[in-house]
């Protein structure tokens, strides 16, 4: 049997969660409902309901001190905003210069010498002519249920490998991102793609080095920001 009845302000944390969330999706509506188009969302808000549930039905036979039933689902409510709230406000700027092991010639320069031709004037015979590296593809970034703005790039260097700038950006801040580049065009899926590393800010200037593997300079590709905690697209560019 219960050792006590619950008292009203055990349901303290449980009120501090629901302003909380619900604040949240008033002043991030897209970004909040962004979650239900995530199976995988769907399923951890499904999982942590129930163990919401169990851990109150649990604590009311084994923990017979009220008060340090509320400190433990206060740390319990604290941790869900932790997570899902408080990452969409935490903005972080990255500010980097183009990476310098890639300048094969000039060891001193930190920023590359950019030449922006026609994606159809780029030739082999002038990417070999020069060692700094040459941007060969510009897209701009378009945010997938939430803010994002900055230009994509695509360098290509001396030795043939490539490289992503993300260059003036700002995304809306959120938990664990990661930066991916998919074939297609506006892609919104990490299918097929090849993960480049985790976002290292959500604002600034940042550069990332493609596997040697991947070749940007054929067909069509996507450069693609995506949660992995709540397992949905963030933004995207296509760079042509």
């Amino acid at each position: 049997m219960l050792r006590k009845r619950p008292r009203w302000y055990e349901l303290a944390p449980e009120a501090v969660l629901a302003i909380g969330l619900t604040a949240f999706f008033v002043d991030e509506t897209d970004a909040a409902t962004s979650a239900f188009k995530s199976g995988r969302a769907l399923l951890l808000m499904a999982v942590g309901a129930v163990v919401w549930l169990g851990a109150r039905v649990a604590a009311a036979y084994i923990l017979p001190w009220r008060f340090a039933r509320l400190a433990l689902f206060a740390v319990g409510a604290s941790a869900v905003l932790a997570v899902v709230v408080l990452p969409a406000y935490d903005d972080e700027t990255v500010v980097e210069t183009f990476p310098a092991s890639s300048l094969s010639s000039s060891p001193t320069t930190t920023a590359p010498t950019v030449a922006v031709p026609a994606p159809a004037a780029v030739t082999e015979t002038t990417l070999a002519a020069t060692s700094s590296p040459m941007r060969i593809r510009v897209g701009r970034f378009d945010g997938i249920d939430h803010r994002a703005s900055g230009t994509v790039s695509v360098y290509r260097q001396a030795d043939g490998r490539y490289v992503i700038g993300l260059e003036d950006f700002d995304i809306q801040p959120g938990p664990d991102y990661d930066l991916y580049v998919v074939p297609g065009a506006d892609r919104e899926s990490r299918d097929s793609g090849t993960r480049l590393d985790d976002l290292r800010g959500n604002k600034g200037t940042q550069f990332y080095e493609v596997p040697p593997n991947v070749d940007l300079s054929v067909g069509t590709w996507s450069v693609l920001v995506w949660c992995q905690t709540f397992g949905v697209p963030v933004a995207n560019a296509t760079p042509v």
